[in-house]
């Protein structure tokens, strides 16, 4: 008996994902020009919003995009086996990011998150509303999310936004299990409490 089929699709997309992600990873140890663009093009949209999410310098956040994988390119014969792709470039992403930041002593991006949010389609007034409803919605959240410490901003956008593992948030942050549990949970019920007034 299948108590939640959404959950074991989303489960098997994410699989699927990961596994693709090996299948890429592999294919650029060996020189596949065309495996380094699909992983480049596939992971620098969710590279730069994390990045952005925490400093304010667009060009810092891209360069460090660029040096990573120039780096993944240049050393793509002696790159170790990852099993999890996505986490890799998401902690290797983080430490150079970071390392750059103190290094060059950039603020920390303010409490702004912004997103781009499609236009509506103005021919059909029902999908209009749909999606000005959408828009309020999205913005409501992220003005709800703009409440919450940085830290557990960070485990709430890996979490969810990114789909990584309690294990592997942990892992990026240099926290523990724990410690991700504990934020991902008062991040939610104080979402919870803003959203519902």
């Amino acid at each position: 008996m299948v108590k939640n089929p959404n959950k074991i699709l989303l489960t098997n997309s994410i699989d699927s994902s990961s596994s693709e992600d090996r299948v890429l990873w592999e294919s650029v140890k060996k020189g596949n020009e065309l495996a380094f663009s699909s992983l480049f093009k596939k992971f620098i949209n969710p590279l730069y919003n994390y990045g952005m999410h925490f400093y304010a310098d667009s060009d810092l956040v891209k360069d460090c995009i660029q040096e990573l994988f120039t780096s993944i390119w240049l050393k793509k014969e002696s790159l170790s086996d990852v099993t999890q792709v996505k986490f890799y470039l998401f902690k290797s992403f983080r430490n150079l990011l970071f390392a750059k930041i103190s290094s060059s002593k950039h603020l920390i991006h303010p409490d702004v998150w912004e997103e781009d949010c499609g236009e509506a389609d103005e021919t059909r007034e029902s999908e209009w509303i749909h999606e000005e409803e959408t828009v309020e919605n999205s913005k409501l959240l992220q003005m709800a999310i703009q409440g919450l410490t940085r830290r557990q901003r960070e485990a709430v956008i890996l979490r969810f936004y990114n789909n990584l593992e309690s294990k592997q948030i942990a892992e990026v942050m240099g926290i523990s299990v724990e410690a991700v549990h504990n934020l991902v949970s008062k991040a939610i019920q104080l979402l919870r409490i803003k959203l519902s007034r």
